[in-house]
């Protein structure tokens, strides 16, 4: 009976080091390409603007995260006429959201989250395991959770923060609001 105990608690541990394990380099590659898919978003937005008012350039940003490690991601700068506003990358271990930038002019911030396409405000999920209830049941429900698309979203201010779809009016609202205009 020994052995087979033995044998069953090490097959036990390696499905449970096998359902734990998380790829690290594809999610910050992942968090990498959907941020510079929002700038080449926002570069559209801007495309029809009177370009001798609009500049953009970007430069690279250090981000330090638990498990990634040392990464580099760009920090886009925004020029529109006289103002100056920057869309600054936080990271994409965070709590609630799958990353964030934040978008800084001189009249203040509006926090841009990569959250899933239907979600309309923080929600923090509770899990309780049942006992008995089988660990692939358990996986299986945490999965099916995270298949949906995820998009950028504006956040609204604590306490009751709640997300804005993310399109060109939106973003215009967002970037009149952090330039004062």
């Amino acid at each position: 009976m020994g052995k087979k105990d033995l044998q069953a608690f090490i097959a036990a541990k390696k499905k449970k080091e096998k359902i734990k394990e998380i790829n690290w380099t594809k999610k910050k590659e992942d968090w990498l390409a959907k941020l510079n898919k929002l700038y080449t978003e926002i570069e559209s937005w801007l495309n029809d603007l009177e370009q001798d008012a609009v500049s953009i350039k970007y430069i690279n940003k250090e981000i330090n995260e638990d498990h990634i490690g040392v990464y580099t991601a760009r920090k886009m700068i925004l020029r529109i006429a006289d103002e100056q506003v920057v869309f600054d990358p936080v990271g994409t271990l965070l709590i609630g959201a799958a990353g964030r930038v934040d978008m800084t002019g001189k009249n203040g911030q509006v926090k841009l989250v990569l959250v899933p396409a239907s979600s309309t405000g923080v929600q923090i999920k509770v899990q309780i395991k049942e006992e008995g209830k089988p660990e692939e049941e358990i996986q299986k429900a945490k999965e099916g959770n995270g298949q949906e698309e995820m998009v950028w979203k504006i956040a609204t201010p604590p306490p009751s923060i709640k997300y804005i779809e993310l399109d060109a009016d939106s973003f215009s609202d967002a970037l009149l609001e952090v330039i004062g205009g």
